[in-house]
């Protein structure tokens, strides 16, 4: 890891990362030789050795005096390069369906004194999710299906005002209104049901 500032507060860290993954198990692809369908689902791969290799960088910190920011970007790639590869074979497939690419950010303002306004966005790109359901349930029968998911991009919009730093026994009251999923984004999770759209709620915290 290496982290610098790079100017006044402005702070960079970068992680790189190198895995070395033993026994790695994956499913058969349905063109595969090595696939085999049954009441217990997709035939599984004992791949010998996984290689996973990423980088996260990260940048944070004051642009100006009321204003602040974070940015991060992730990369990951899977590789193999052993038996079962190729277009008879599964691995270069399956590893490759995982999101390689993420990035989140997020922009933080003091309207006032005691008022934050915050800006959150992350992004991934698109997936292959393997889904695996029990069907019916408590049968100990699987059925297992590939769910492509596409890019997407989410931004989420709050305001926090701090009521008080500290009164009697409760300390840093802080009320919050959000609005998430700002643009209503059209985006779903791993088995594939839809993410929940423009949402509004408010939260009240404190500490004791």
């Amino acid at each position: 890891m290496l982290t610098r500032r790079i100017w006044k507060d402005i702070n960079l860290k970068v992680d790189f990362s190198y895995y070395e993954i033993n026994d790695y198990v994956v499913s058969a692809d349905s063109k595969s030789s090595y696939y085999k369908k049954s009441p217990w689902g997709r035939r599984k791969i004992n791949l010998d050795k996984v290689i996973k290799e990423g980088v996260e960088v990260e940048i944070n910190g004051h642009i100006i005096d009321p204003l602040s920011f974070y940015v991060s970007y992730a990369y990951n790639d899977w590789r193999y390069k052993g038996p079962n590869t190729g277009p008879a074979g599964v691995a270069g497939e399956k590893l490759g369906d995982r999101a390689k690419n993420r990035v989140n950010a997020g922009l933080r303002y003091n309207l006032f004194e005691n008022t934050l306004l915050l800006l959150d966005y992350k992004y991934q790109n698109e997936q292959i999710a393997e889904v695996c359901e029990e069907d019916p349930p408590g049968s100990d029968f699987w059925d297992c299906y590939d769910n492509p998911m596409d890019s997407y991009d989410v931004f989420d919009f709050a305001i926090e005002q701090t009521l008080f730093k500290k009164r009697g026994f409760i300390k840093d009251a802080v009320l919050k209104f959000y609005v998430n999923n700002l643009f209503d984004e059209d985006y779903e999770n791993s088995r594939g049901y839809p993410m929940t759209d423009r949402t509004y709620g408010g939260a009240l915290s404190f500490k004791f």
